[in-house]
Parts: C-alpha cells; sequence; structure tokens
C-alpha cells in the first residue's frame, strides 16, 4: 500500500516536474513531437503527450510505466531518478 503525501511534498513533486519540462528537449514529446507533453514514462525516462502515453500503457507497465506531472501522486525515489534523467542535453 503506496503512504499518502502530504499536500507541500505533492506539489514539491510537481513543481521539479515542471521545471524538468522547461528543460531543452522536453518540451515536445518524445515519441511524436507534438509539444507541452504532460505525462511521463519514469521507466522510460521520457516526457509524452496524452495521446502517446496512452499507447504506452496500453503496451503494459513491463515496458513503459506511465504517470501524469500533475494528476497523479510521485514518489521521492521516482523524482529523484528523475530530476538526473528525464531530460536531453
Amino acid at each position: 500500500m503506496r503512504e499518502k503525501q502530504s499536500k507541500a511534498m505533492q506539489d514539491r513533486h510537481e513543481r521539479i516536474l515542471e521545471e524538468l519540462l522547461k528543460k531543452a528537449g522536453n518540451e515536445r514529446c518524445a515519441d511524436c513531437q507534438s509539444r507541452n507533453p504532460r505525462w511521463a514514462s519514469y521507466s522510460l525516462k521520457v516526457f509524452l503527450c496524452i495521446r502517446c502515453a496512452s499507447l504506452h500503457r496500453k503496451m503494459g507497465t513491463h515496458i513503459s510505466k506511465v504517470k501524469s506531472v500533475t494528476m497523479d501522486q510521485w514518489s521521492l525515489e521516482q523524482i529523484q531518478v528523475n530530476t538526473v534523467t528525464l531530460y536531453k542535453e
């Protein structure tokens, strides 16, 4: 069972993800290149648009684990891993 996060912690995680979205290369979906992706595959460490996120979910969690940047809860571990890897240099 997952631990409930405080609102402050959720807001902090969302701010970190929003900052990652501002980095060069993250302003577009990793699959189709549409602008302003709002989803992320934290197993593949890429940002996705809603359409591609849906396709990733259909592939199964053994291939791609997808969450919304704003609607889902991110664990501290997922944030720590993704702050290093969810962007292109």
